[in-house]
């Protein structure tokens, strides 16, 4: 019985190791660049280009609102695969997952053993957010949230033994990799954990002990290695101020009084919504007694209490991303799978109910699977019929494993969520890729730019707002940098500028060049002499893209 059951679970594993890779990869490279993706892109393909990984540049002009760790990776993604491309750059975000998710799995193992922390690991590649959306995009989100996840992890594995040198260490070494990836969101994280672990921990005296002050300095000097290269290219006083405005700009400093209580009424349900099914373990919370059996568990209780202690910086501060918060909700599912096998070993009426409300959901989305060749759009996809049924019988096949094997039932969940991505790779990814008909015209456009001017030096017009997805695709056709010309015009030269910012610049034009956003075609062309003074630089164009600061 023990045998068969621990071979079942194997199959499981090996299954949900099956559908990981190609649930992950299978059209990742489809998709046209969102504007993210593209400032990164754009970046990282810039430093190959001009070779100075130091200063980040857009358009050979300092691109101020990140450090450039992320871009660095890209950059070595790019000269790995021979070139930038979608696939290029986000299959770092993708090997970054896999980390986090064995990172996870590697802490929880040591308290929740093998099962549990197998179940916590395929928790945070399979919650909604993750599944859908951010693991698929060539963003810094998720590895940010790996390095700062680790830091917790770290400060709570060493603080628990008081090996606080150790602790604080590790904790500030990846504070500065943090930082060098997204800038002081990865402070504010570092001293709320440290709150956290030495409130836990009755050990506040630590604040002021070596270890602590050492590796704070350490980390400030580990960044001051960069900042004082940087600091031969662009003022640092510009910088520390563009940090500090892209860290305060979604706070509710940033934003009115209504806004800010709106948003403080809706964040807990938004971010339920973005985090299912997992998220549907809250109901766990609310029994009496939770708190009890948390403690049960050391490691538990504290993943709760620092997702509690770094969680209202952004319950109070409108304009929240989900993606901002990926690193916690792997500390909040840790304590609610811990309070969630209590409940399966004593089939409670909340784990009964939730269970039955997951198996009913699935049953529904597996006979409704085989049938998805009926929507219109699904035309375009090759062998439909044949794909759906297929996964539609392996949907089918996990569901009545499901009703049948209460002990694995999260392990199918997982395989089931896992098994949903691949269906999406299969059947919605071609969709939205054709039917993105904007986006197709942003790179259909700057492709034509090129062509038609052929051999002439291209330039931007000043202060001209170019969209980041146009404007890497027109820097990937051209294949060299499309600088900003500030000052200087050279006659021959062709200048993209926009109309709406500069309403007198009179261009002949040769082509045009679209912006999905404004849905605005740029006059692409020579300029017609003499220039109008220059107008439309207003500072609100710029946010870091357009600031006057030209990187050789």
């Amino acid at each position: 019985m023990g045998l068969t059951f621990a071979l079942v679970r194997k199959w499981y594993y090996i299954l949900a190791l099956g559908l990981l890779f190609p649930a992950l990869l299978v059209h990742l490279g489809l998709m046209v660049f969102i504007d993210d993706e593209a400032i990164r892109s754009l970046v990282a393909q810039e430093m190959r280009w001009s070779g100075n990984y130091i200063a980040p540049a857009m358009h050979g002009d300092a691109y101020l609102n990140k450090p450039p760790l992320w871009n660095w990776v890209l950059a070595a993604s790019f000269t790995l695969h021979g070139g930038a491309s979608e696939w290029a750059a986000r299959l770092p975000t993708v090997i970054s997952l896999l980390g986090f998710a064995l990172t996870t799995y590697l802490f929880s193992r040591r308290y929740f053993g093998s099962y549990l922390a197998s179940i916590h690991a395929l928790t945070v590649i399979t919650c909604g957010r993750m599944l859908f959306w951010d693991s698929m995009l060539a963003l810094i989100d998720v590895t940010f949230s790996w390095v700062v996840y680790t830091q917790i992890m770290l400060l709570y594995h060493y603080g628990k033994d008081g090996r606080w040198w150790h602790a604080f260490a590790w904790s500030y070494l990846l504070t500065a990799v943090a930082f060098m990836l997204k800038g002081l969101p990865a402070v504010v994280f570092q001293g709320l954990s440290v709150f956290a672990i030495l409130g836990w921990r009755r050990a506040w005296w630590q604040l002021v002990r070596p270890a602590h002050l050492l590796s704070g300095l350490g980390c400030v000097a580990l960044l001051a290695i960069y900042y004082v290269q940087y600091h031969q290219y662009v003022d640092l006083t510009a910088v520390g101020r563009r940090l500090f405005v892209e860290s305060s700009k979604r706070t509710a400093v940033a934003h009115g009084a209504g806004e800010t209580i709106g948003h403080i009424l809706a964040f807990p349900f938004a971010m339920s919504y973005h985090f299912l099914p997992w998220t549907l373990l809250l109901v766990y919370l609310l029994r009496r007694g939770s708190w009890r059996l948390l403690k049960t568990s050391d490691f538990a209780a504290f993943c709760l209490v620092a997702f509690l202690a770094n969680i209202p910086v952004y319950w109070v501060s409108p304009n929240v991303y989900p993606r901002y918060l990926l690193m916690l909700f792997p500390l909040l599912f840790a304590s609610l799978l811990w309070l969630q096998q209590y409940h399966a070993r004593d089939r409670s009426a909340t784990y009964t109910g939730l269970r039955y409300l997951l198996l009913g959901t699935m049953t529904l989305v597996a006979v409704l699977l085989p049938f998805v060749p009926l929507v219109p759009q699904t035309t375009i996809i090759p062998y439909a019929w044949p794909k759906s049924i297929a996964v539609g019988g392996a949907a089918g096949a996990l569901v009545v494993a499901g009703w049948r094997d209460r002990a694995n039932f999260l392990l199918i969940l997982c395989c089931f969520l896992l098994l949903l991505r691949l269906t999406f790779d299969l059947f919605v990814l071609p969709v939205r890729a054709v039917e993105d008909e904007r986006g197709i015209a942003v790179r259909a456009t700057a492709q034509s730019v090129v062509r038609t001017n052929q051999g002439k030096d291209l330039h931007i017009y000043r202060y001209t707002l170019i969209e980041p997805a146009t404007g890497y695709y027109l820097t990937e056709a051209y294949g060299r940098v499309v600088r900003r010309a500030f000052d200087r015009y050279p006659a021959g030269s062709v200048y993209i500028g926009s109309p709406l910012q500069y309403g007198e610049l009179q261009i002949e034009a040769t082509d045009s060049l679209y912006l999905r956003h404004l849905d605005t075609l740029y006059p692409v062309g020579y300029l017609r002499h003499p220039l109008p003074a220059p107008t439309g630089d207003g500072e609100e164009l710029r946010d870091g893209m357009g600031s006057g600061i030209e990187i050789e």
